[in-house]
Parts: structure tokens; sequence; C-alpha cells
């Protein structure tokens, strides 16, 4: 059998047309029908007033991080597992992210660890939460909706309440995905996703912001055209940024978004039929996600069943499957446990390691074919 690879594009629909369209009529550039086209649709599909296209996930976590209050000087709460792009605009707005510990069912921030941080190392000093150790603010907790499960939600928004901590979801991973009914991005003060070529959805590369308040939005989609107040004279308002979304980009965004609901069906099924091969193995087992969630397995993960008794080499055995063609990979390594943020805060992260070392995701992509998922688990079952 030919080589699976973890996750890639699937092109289902208007694509080309689109891009045809942009190239007729000279639109572009970071300006177009189509931008407006793929932010008024995705605002409708969240049913929230505005949204705001940007040229990546990483613009638009930096962004809404910044539209919420962080400052230099501030700490970030984050969770230690999820992708850097997550963590490093957090520098970029000379903050300094704290690391907390994540739960080894869903891989998602662990909220008895973050109750137990804000409860026994923090205090408010009227409107702010305060680190005890060096008096630094706590400006904003993100929540990371990882592979496409969600957060247990309830209880961080009655935690954001009783420490005024504002919360963005980062959502990069789970577009589609709903916690009791409602959709990841739509729960906290933020929500950000991305629209890489692997993610559920893709423009080829572009991300979005939405939030509660659409001033806040707004905000960001002033800030991400260099805060041009005036478009004649050029005039500017505020040190902006250069990250608006290309129409080239959205015109792809919004053929694929017509298709969202469907490869996000497709997905589930392939998560389903992993689960059934798994079902009889002693060793391996697919994450699931939890029952008051709507999953939209961005990426497919499976772990080891046993693995604090074993002594098996997870990430070489893994090697050898994607140098064998099959298209699996560990998951995000604990950010904290990397040089460049050694010098960072962490808390409660001590299972980190160990979730690395027994998780994996699996080939995920939409056209993933019956016969590849199941030429996937046999391979892994025989060689585990």
């Amino acid at each position: 059998m030919k080589s699976i690879p973890n996750c890639i594009p699937y092109i289902a629909g208007n694509e080309m047309e689109n891009l045809k369209s942009c190239i007729q009529t000279g639109w572009i550039s970071p300006v177009g029908p189509f931008v407006d086209e793929f932010e008024n649709e995705f605002a409708s599909y969240h049913d929230v007033e505005k949204a705001a296209a940007v040229s990546s996930g990483t613009a638009a976590l930096h962004l809404g991080l910044k539209v919420l209050g962080v400052k230099p000087g501030d700490l970030v709460l984050c969770p230690t597992l999820t992708f850097i792009g997550t963590i490093n605009p957090i520098k970029y707005l000379g903050a300094e992210p704290l690391f907390l510990g994540v739960e080894n069912k869903t891989l998602n921030i662990d909220v008895p660890c973050l109750k137990q941080f804000l409860k026994t190392e923090t205090f408010m000093d009227k409107d702010s939460l305060i680190y005890k150790k060096d008096g630094r603010r706590i400006s904003a907790l993100i929540v990371v909706h990882l592979y496409g499960n969600p957060a247990d939600m309830d209880p961080i928004l009655e935690i954001s309440e009783q420490y005024r901590l504002p919360v963005l979801e980062d959502a990069a991973e789970s577009l589609g995905a709903r916690y009791k009914g409602e959709l990841v991005g739509t729960l906290g003060d933020v929500g950000c996703f991305s629209f890489n070529g692997n993610k559920v959805i893709t423009s080829g590369g572009g991300g979005m912001i939405i939030a509660t308040d659409p001033e806040k939005t707004m905000l960001c989609k002033h800030l991400s055209t260099q805060a041009k107040a005036d478009n004649f004279e050029f005039l500017h308002d505020a040190i902006g940024f250069n990250y608006r979304l290309s129409n080239l980009c959205a015109a792809v965004g919004v053929a694929q978004l017509e298709h969202l609901d469907t490869f996000i069906t497709e997905k589930r099924s392939h998560a389903d039929r992993y689960k059934s091969l798994f079902s009889k193995s002693h060793t391996i087992e697919v994450v699931s996600s939890p029952s008051n969630c709507y999953g939209t397995y961005w990426m497919v993960l499976a772990k080891l069943k046993y693995y604090e008794t074993g002594n098996i080499d997870c990430l070489g055995k893994l090697r050898l499957l994607s140098k064998s063609g099959i298209g699996v990979r560990p998951v995000w390594y604990p950010i904290h446990l990397l040089h460049l943020y050694k010098d960072a805060i962490s808390y409660g992260c001590e299972n980190s390691g160990q979730i690395y070392n027994s998780t994996f995701c699996l080939p995920s992509s939409v056209g993933l074919k019956k016969s590849e998922i199941k030429h996937v688990a046999e391979k892994i079952i025989k060689l585990f």
C-alpha cells in the first residue's frame, strides 16, 4: 500500500472557481470580496456579530491576547501540552507563560490543577490577580481545545468570573467542536482559529478571531491592518500589524467552509473505525471526547493502555511506522521542557512527559479510506 500521510487537505468544491475569480478580477491582496464573505460566513456559523480574518492562527492569538489587555511583564496561564504557536504570542507582547498541567484523558488543561494553583499561589489586589512569589499580574488564561477535544469550560468560566481572569480559547484545532451543545471559541472572551493546510478546513494558511464583545473583534481587525485610521492619507492611530488575510486565501476558505460539517462527520467516522479496530487490542486505545462534548477529531489520538507498568519505546516504534509510510506522529512536546522555555514557571506538569511518551496522532485526513484505516490499525497492533 502507498504511504498514508498524517493529515492533508481535502479539496471538495468551489476552491478553483473562487481562485479563478480572484485572478480575473484582480482581487489578490489582503482586501476583497472573499475576505468579507469568509468573515461573514464564519461569524454566522458561530452566531456572533463579527469575525476578523487574519494571516495565521498565531496572528489571531497575538491580537486576541493584546485586546484582552496582556502587557509587558504580565504572566499568562496556559497548558504545557500544545503547539508552540499558542505560547510564542505571549512573548511577542513582552509577557511570560506560566505553564499548567493537563489531564490524562483529554490532554486538555487540568481544571483541578488550575483551581489549586489559583487558590494557593495567587491573591487578588483590587481587580488584578497577582502571583504571590514575585508580585506579577496574571492577565489572561489560554484554554486550548486540543486535537478537536473541547476543554471542560463550565468550571473554567466559573474560575474566570471568580478571579476576573479573561479567557482566550485557542480553537485552532477544534473548529466545529461543541461543549454541551455550544461551539468552542464562543464561550470565552475571545476565540482564535487556524486554517493551516492540515486543519479541518484550510485556506492554505490563515486564522480567524471572534469575541463575545464585537468591539474587541473589530479592534483586532483594525490592528491587523496596521491600525490604519484613514485610507486616503494613511494615518494610523496605534502600533499595528500586517496580519490581514489575502483574498486568495479567503477564496479557498469560503469554499472549504461550505463543507465543514461534512468534513467533521467524516473525521468522526474515522475515529469510530479506529475505535472498533483497536477495541480488541490489549495495548492500544483511542482517546475519546467527553460524553458532554461533540469532538471533531482533527487528529485521532491513540494511547498505550498500560504505559505506567510497561517499558515500551513508543517514540522508537512511531519512527519505524513513519519510515514505513504510516503517517503517525507524537503529540505536542510539553513546552515547559523545551530549552527556550526552561526558565518559565510551571505548575502541576509532572504527568506531561508520560503523556508525550504514550500518546500519538493517527492518520486523520478527511479523505482517508476505510482500507487505509484498517491497514494503519493492523500495522500498529502488530508493532506494539
